[in-house]
């Protein structure tokens, strides 16, 4: 009986290591640029574990990749009926309705994440830029600012302020796009040239 329950144990253990090794080996393939085999492995480590919610959205990212977005948006569904408070998932569905030109769903999507943590700059710059596109200019600029106030090292954040300042005839336009250049930001250059020159 002892040798019973430790070759159970054992089997258990390997079990866990096949799951562990093959969610890893997605992961890898993910890293690594080739997201058909990283949906390959995501698929074998799910068929085991079908409520894995990070396996569930790095495939959808996978998919996304690939430009398969029906079957991303499934996976960032099916995460967010799991797990309701994962950011990424609402970001990255809203980032579905962004494409489509859906701005005002793209921004009810990010504002879910950004309320899921307000503190959270990436969210706040992607409701930021839905607004903005949207025309709800008050909106894009309070929640640039915010951005900025959250990582003051945001980019993207700094150039589509600095953008919207231009359109708005505002001061500190041209200020803000030389600090995404400095930060790093491509195409702040280039901007900076047509705009602030």
């Amino acid at each position: 009986m002892k040798y019973i329950y430790i070759i159970i144990l054992m089997t258990i253990g390997l079990g866990s290591c096949d799951e562990k090794d093959e969610l890893e080996k997605a992961n890898e393939y993910y890293n690594s640029g080739d997201f058909k085999k990283a949906i390959q492995s995501y698929d074998e480590h799910l068929k085991m574990k079908p409520a894995d919610e990070i396996a569930l959205y790095n495939r959808g990212r996978a998919y996304e990749e690939l430009g398969l977005y029906d079957k991303a948006i499934k996976d960032f569904l099916k995460v967010i009926e799991i797990a309701p408070t994962n950011i990424g998932a609402y970001l990255s569905y809203g980032k579905q309705f962004y494409r489509e030109k859906d701005y005002d769903n793209a921004a009810f999507q990010f504002e879910k994440a950004y309320k899921l943590n307000t503190n959270s700059s990436q969210s706040a710059t992607l409701l930021a830029r839905a607004y903005h596109k949207s025309g709800e200019v008050e909106k894009a600029m309070e929640f640039y600012n915010i951005a900025i106030n959250n990582d003051n090292e945001n980019a993207e954040a700094y150039l589509y302020r600095g953008a919207l300042k231009i359109h708005l005839n505002q001061s500190g336009g041209c200020n803000d796009i030389k600090l995404a250049e400095n930060i790093g930001y491509k195409g702040a250059r280039d901007l900076y040239k047509k705009y602030c020159n």
